[in-house]
């Protein structure tokens, strides 16, 4: 029991920290369902995903978390199985959160990830990582600035990141470190919370034919959180996918092969987690 309250209490404290959202999810289970639209390229798909956060907690005050999770992308590409084949991957987040005085703080994650057509170490490894500083404003608000760097297999992906934790009130919290998420939260009640998601995807993968496959995807969404019981939440989120883009090639110059407009179009999000809300 002692053990398991000190778990809790490490995942908070880094949640509090670094996540930029007022709960933290130790394990989570995702299903995504995408619409063949009225386009003829608005092509369906299916994501799935699970994950998890093993946090450490130093006498010093740094707080290791690593964070595994899988995911998966199976889009329907009729008979174009070699440009669109079901492609997974086996992603660790490893982080370690800094305080360095009452205002301020870092957050370092290295990521290693295997994206694939097939789990192969060799050939669908990538490296990269996440590194921001957080500054505390006020009690209840915080701004965060950093930057997302990732070996791609279309070469090296660089974004600068902003991002805010700011709870406006008992009721309302803004969150996110975007272009990655922001999402806007609202207390119904007890068991029901409810708010609007921004979410941006890169990521890309090794084919079986040598070549990649880059999927991006830009999602808005609104949401619903239930809680049947306290530590357990399940989600329904329906929204709109927009600036979609499919992309393969055999370089690291961005001289793609294909270059397909995936198109607009809707889907519905499941997600059921054991949460611990702060």
């Amino acid at each position: 029991m002692r053990f398991l309250t000190a778990s809790c209490i490490s995942i908070i404290l880094f949640c509090l920290h670094t996540k930029a959202q007022p709960y933290v999810d130790p394990l989570s289970i995702r299903y995504t369902h995408a619409f063949k639209g009225k386009q003829a390229n608005a092509t369906p798909f299916n994501h799935f995903y699970i994950g998890s956060d093993l946090p450490v907690r130093f006498k010093s005050g740094a707080i290791l978390l690593i964070s595994p999770f899988f995911e998966s992308w199976n889009i329907d590409s009729a008979e174009n199985k070699d440009f669109l084949p079901v492609v997974n991957s086996i992603v660790l987040p490893v982080g370690i959160f800094l305080p360095l005085s009452n205002k301020w703080s870092m957050n370092i994650t290295a990521i290693a990830r295997v994206n694939g057509q097939n789990i192969d170490l060799d050939n669908a490894f990538q490296f990269g990582g996440i590194a921001f500083a957080s500054y505390k404003r006020k009690e209840q608000q915080k701004l965060r600035l950093g930057v997302y760097v990732n070996n791609d297999f279309f070469g090296v992906f660089v974004v600068p990141l902003i991002g805010v934790d700011w709870r406006i009130d008992k009721n309302n919290y803004l969150f996110g470190l975007l272009p990655g998420r922001l999402t806007y939260e609202h207390k119904l009640s007890t068991n029901l919370y409810t708010g609007a998601t921004f979410r941006a995807i890169t990521n890309s993968y090794r084919l079986s034919n040598g070549n990649y496959l880059r999927i991006d995807d830009n999602q808005l969404s609104a949401y619903l959180d239930f809680y049947p019981a306290k530590h357990v939440v399940v989600t329904l989120e329906p929204g709109y996918g927009i600036f979609r883009k499919l992309r393969s090639g055999n370089g690291r110059n961005k001289n793609y092969i294909t270059d397909y407009n995936w198109d607009d179009g809707l889907f519905i999000k499941l997600s059921a987690s054991y949460r611990i809300r702060l």
